[in-house]
C-alpha cells in the first residue's frame, strides 16, 4: 500500500514561499502562460524581456508540482549516456540536442548567477557511474564519440573514482562531465519569478484554469470561479496536466505520465558528507541519481524496480514504500558510510514522457493561438530555460533560429 500525504519536498519546506506578492488575474493580456513551474517563469521572463504583456498562472504555489520536486540536477544529454544517443538519433541531431542542453545549462547559470544568487547552484560538473562492467563498456563507447565531437569529458578508472568519490564502492568507473551542476530548484524557480515580475509579468498564483476556448481572434482562458482571460497567445506549461486542456486528443495521444521519487536524508556531520563533493550525480544509465545539498545526502529512482514502472499516475501525494526500501537498500549497498542513516524527507513527483524521449516545444498542431512548452522526460532543468527563449521566439516571429528547434517541434507526430 502506497504511503500516504508525505510532507513537501525538501526544496519546497526549505524554500518557503519567496517569490513575492500575488497578482489578481486580469481580464485580458497579450500572452498567458499557464504553469507555474521552470517551463512556465522561463516562458515569461523570455518574453517580458521582448516587452511582451505577460500574464503567469498557477493552480498551486510556483514550483509545486515537478519542479520543485526534482532532485535539482542540470544534466547534459537527456541524462542517456552519449552512445545511446547517437545511436537514435544519429551524429548530426545528437550534436544538436547536445548542444542545445549545453546552451540551457550555460545560460541559466549566466542567468543564475547575475539574478538568483541565493538558489544554491553549484558547479562541479557530474559524474555518471558505471553500475556494472557493460555499463562501463557503453561509458567507454560513449567517451570515444565525446572525443570526436570535441566535446569535454574525462573517463575515470575505478582507481580514479576512489580518489574523486571516496565513499563510493561497488562501480567500475565512471565518466566526469564538466557543465554539469546542482541547484536548489524551488529557489531558483522563486528568484526567476521575482526576476520576471521586475520586468512586469503578472503572477498569478492559486489560480486554476479548466479550459480554453477560441475567441473572435483570441484565445478564451477559463477559469474557476466563472472567470475569464482574453489573451493573443496562450503556452502551456503545465507538463503531464496539459492534455486537460487540449480538447483536440493530440496531448492525451503524445504525452504520458510518470513519477518520480526522491529520499533526503537530515544534515549529516561535515566528515561524513564532505568527500561525496558537490556533483551532480548518478548510476544504472541515470536510473538513480544522488548528490548533497548542504550536509544532507539525496537520493532518487528505481522505479524501474516495481511493476509498471510508476507509469500513467498523477497523484504526488503519495510515496511507494517499495521503492523507498529500494532506494535505502541501494544506499547502504554503495555508500557503506551512509548504512544506518535515516531519510525521513520522501516525496514524489509527476514528469512528462514522450516516445521519443524529446520535449514539445513550438505551436499546437489544430489550435490556433496555442503553444505548448513541455514534456521533458524528467530532465526539464536540462532543457527548460533555453526552451522558453525558443518559444518565445516562435511567439515573436512565428519561428526559432537555433538550429535544434525542429528537433522539439510538436508537428513532428502530426
Amino acid at each position: 500500500m502506497p504511503e500516504s500525504t508525505p510532507p513537501p519536498s525538501l526544496w519546497l519546506q526549505l524554500a518557503g514561499d519567496q517569490c513575492g506578492p500575488h497578482d489578481p488575474p486580469p481580464d485580458q493580456a497579450d500572452v498567458v502562460v499557464v504553469g507555474g513551474g521552470i517551463a512556465g517563469v522561463a516562458t515569461a521572463l523570455h518574453l517580458a524581456r521582448a516587452g511582451v504583456d505577460v500574464v503567469l498562472l498557477e493552480a498551486r504555489k510556483l514550483a509545486a508540482r515537478a519542479s520543485g520536486r526534482n532532485d535539482g540536477q542540470l544534466l547534459l544529454g537527456l541524462g542517456e549516456h552519449y552512445n545511446r544517443i547517437v545511436g537514435q538519433f544519429g551524429r548530426e541531431r545528437a550534436r544538436l540536442l547536445w548542444s542545445f542542453i549545453r546552451d540551457n545549462n550555460a545560460s541559466l547559470k549566466a542567468e543564475l548567477h547575475r539574478s538568483v544568487p541565493e538558489c544554491g547552484l553549484r558547479d562541479a560538473g557530474g559524474l555518471r557511474l558505471a553500475q556494472t562492467e557493460h555499463e562501463h563498456t557503453e561509458l567507454q563507447s560513449a567517451a570515444r564519440l565525446l572525443a570526436e565531437e570535441g566535446i569535454a569529458h574525462e573517463l575515470l578508472s575505478v582507481d580514479d573514482l576512489r580518489h574523486i568519490l571516496p565513499p563510493a564502492v561497488g562501480f567500475a568507473g565512471a565518466l566526469r562531465l564538466p557543465g554539469e551542476a546542482i541547484v536548489q530548484p524551488v529557489a531558483m524557480v522563486h528568484g526567476l519569478a521575482r526576476t520576471a515580475r521586475s520586468l512586469g509579468v503578472r503572477v498569478c498564483e492559486g489560480v486554476a484554469v479548466e479550459g480554453l476556448t477560441r475567441g473572435a481572434g483570441d484565445v478564451r482562458v477559463h477559469l474557476d470561479g466563472d472567470r475569464t482571460i482574453a489573451a493573443t497567445v496562450v503556452v502551456l506549461c503545465t507538463s503531464a496536466l496539459a492534455p486537460r486542456l487540449d480538447p483536440s486528443g493530440f496531448l492525451g495521444a503524445q504525452v504520458f505520465p510518470f513519477r518520480g521519487q526522491v529520499l533526503a536524508s537530515d544534515p549529516l556531520p561535515e566528515a561524513v558528507v564532505e568527500p561525496f563533493g558537490e556533483y551532480a550525480m548518478s548510476s544504472n544509465f541515470c536510473y538513480e541519481y544522488f548528490r548533497t545539498h548542504g550536509r544532507r545526502f539525496v537520493v532518487g529512482g528505481m522505479r524501474w524496480s516495481v511493476r509498471g514502472q510508476e507509469e500513467g499516475t498523477v497523484d504526488d501525494d503519495t510515496v511507494n514504500p517499495e521503492i523507498t526500501a529500494n532506494l535505502l537498500a541501494y544506499v547502504a549497498r554503495h555508500f557503506p558510510v551512509l548504512q544506518g542513516v535515516a531519510f525521513p524527507q520522501r516525496w514524489t513527483g509527476i514528469m512528462a514522457g514522450t516516445q521519443d524521449g524529446l520535449p514539445l516545444l513550438g505551436a499546437l498542431p489544430g489550435q490556433p493561438g496555442v503553444f505548448v512548452h513541455l514534456a521533458f522526460n524528467g530532465y526539464g532543468l536540462s532543457f527548460a530555460f533555453a526552451g522558453g527563449a525558443v518559444v518565445a521566439e516562435m511567439v515573436l516571429h512565428g519561428g526559432s533560429q537555433h538550429p535544434a528547434a525542429a528537433l522539439f517541434a510538436p508537428r513532428r507526430f502530426a
